[in-house]
């Protein structure tokens, strides 16, 4: 019990002199160029990342399969960025930054031409883990640069300016892919962003500093293997449910082997002194409680700009470029709207915004299951503006919310939790979606091919909207109480 105390306390010690020295810190022109190669790093495999989604009628022709299985392009993607940030926290302490931004900048480069070269989906899914891996280890360390090189009272408009840089990829990947895939093909979009992303890399390598020395220590590769299992367990359930029903024996054993892998991760993790990630986190209520809705509402929005282009080409018969241009103008506002949101919640608390969003959220996705049949691009525009409105309201202030509830030495923990459920909720969801629109074709086996996304897409819609709900229910749990870790301090 003293071992732990003392760990404890040098800890709690370490975060005092850290945010105390901070303030000491000038931002030099070396720090800023370091934080905006890093960033630019991690947009561009952001872009990449959302930019395939309006590829899959394409990828479905010319490598000669289906749906479900292309749709892993963008499934697997954001399992592998999820599984990086579940150990970015030992990567960080572990590697200089340099080493890190090297490895992520090689990854991206390599795991690119890999994919613009692709004969075939298991070249290009090999690929995309490899580009995925590069992502997973750039968009963390954004942000721990800036907490380590930046004076505290800078950090929070340093950290919005680059979480506006890198929330601005989603919102233009599709469009940047559609307009592509329109005019020439889709292996450009890996080539264009390779030059952007190597040059990205080498100016951030070359920049940054490394304010902390390295930490020898111990990889728990037990807890990382059934994390690892559990995430892929999950998605495969997902995947099989589309493909074979819920009784078929793959979806039951991956459901069970998914559920025993996080059973046994999480007793592990308690166990250990060293986890990587302590999820003794959870404990705090109004941390899990907008974690939760987060994590929800995440993985409707993901899961709209899978299903939304895809239903645009297959159903209405629009063109790539106009599959993702629909989805442009949301993305912009919700763009304006996130500061706002931010400004007000610090006015106002967070209770009011959730519950406007949470409404709003409700009202778009129930829209869209019962205007389904009736839906055109420009509804679509217009109901997908409303979600994102929605969206922006509750998204940032519940990861701002949900951290200012966690003690100092907990802030850590709670980043990687945050970010390995956002993207891992987009995995999840790209899956899920697949999984309907496959079962939507098996409804009808005998229709044609608009008829049977347009069924898929109908499950897909009141789904959503049954998540939506919950988050509604949810978000009138919340208060904007003080912060318990603020409480505690």
């Amino acid at each position: 019990m003293k071992k732990w105390h003392d760990q404890f306390e040098n800890r709690h010690q370490h975060w005092r002199f850290y945010h105390l020295d901070t303030e000491q810190l000038k931002v030099t022109p070396r720090t800023l160029l370091a934080i905006f190669g890093t960033t630019a790093l991690a947009f561009c495999g952001v872009l990449v990342e959302t930019s395939m989604n309006v590829t899959f009628p394409t990828l479905m022709q010319q490598f000669h399969t289906s749906m479900n299985a292309v749709q892993w392009v963008t499934t697997e993607y954001l399992l592998a960025v999820a599984a990086t940030m579940v150990i970015a926290g030992y990567v960080q302490s572990r590697f200089t930054a340099r080493s890190i931004i090297l490895t992520a900048g090689s990854a991206f480069a390599i795991g690119g031409i890999m994919c613009a070269v692709a004969t075939n989906l298991p070249i290009m899914l090999i690929g995309r883990i490899i580009q995925a891996v590069g992502t997973g280890c750039a968009m963390p360390l954004v942000f721990a640069l800036i907490m380590r090189q930046i004076p505290q009272r800078k950090q929070g408009m340093y950290n919005g300016l680059a979480g506006m840089v890198i929330a601005l990829a989603p919102s233009l990947g599709p469009t940047y892919g559609g307009t592509i895939v329109e005019f020439t093909t889709w292996r450009l979009i890996f080539i264009i962003t390779l030059p952007i992303g190597i040059i990205a890399c080498l100016i951030a390598a070359k920049n940054v500093l490394q304010p902390f020395p390295v930490q020898k220590s111990k990889f728990a590769i037990d807890q990382f293997a059934l994390i690892l299992i559990a995430l892929i367990a999950l998605t495969l359930a997902a995947n099989t449910l589309g493909t074979a029903g819920p009784a078929s024996v793959g979806f039951i054993v991956a459901l069970i082997v998914a559920v025993l892998a996080f059973a046994g991760f999480i007793m592990r993790s308690v166990k250990s002194v060293h986890p990587i990630l302590k999820v003794t986190i959870f404990k705090n209520h109004f941390f899990a409680l907008a974690i939760t809705i987060y994590f929800l509402i995440q993985f409707g929005q993901i899961g709209f700009t899978f299903l939304l282009p895809n239903f645009a080409q297959l159903t209405l018969g629009a063109s790539s470029m106009v599959s993702g241009a629909m989805l442009l103008v949301g993305s912009i506002v919700s763009a304006f709207v996130s500061p706002l949101a931010g400004r007000l919640m610090d006015s106002i608390g967070i209770k009011h915004l959730v519950r406007i969003g949470s409404v709003l959220l409700v009202i778009a996705t129930l829209s869209f299951s019962l205007l389904a049949n009736r839906l055109t691009v420009g509804l679509i525009t217009g109901l997908f503006t409303v979600y994102l409105i929605g969206f922006a309201l509750m998204f940032n202030t519940l990861l701002t919310f949900g951290l200012q509830q966690l003690a100092p030495q907990q802030m850590g923990d709670g980043n990687a939790a945050y970010n390995t459920l956002q993207q891992y909720s987009g995995s999840i969801g790209t899956a899920i979606m697949a999984a309907l629109l496959a079962t939507g074709a098996r409804m009808a086996p005998h229709a044609n091919t608009a008829h049977q996304t347009l069924q898929g897409a109908q499950l897909g819609f009141y789904f959503v909207t049954a998540i939506m709900v919950i988050v509604l229910v949810l978000s009138w749990i919340i208060t904007s109480k003080k912060p318990e870790a603020a409480e505690r301090g």
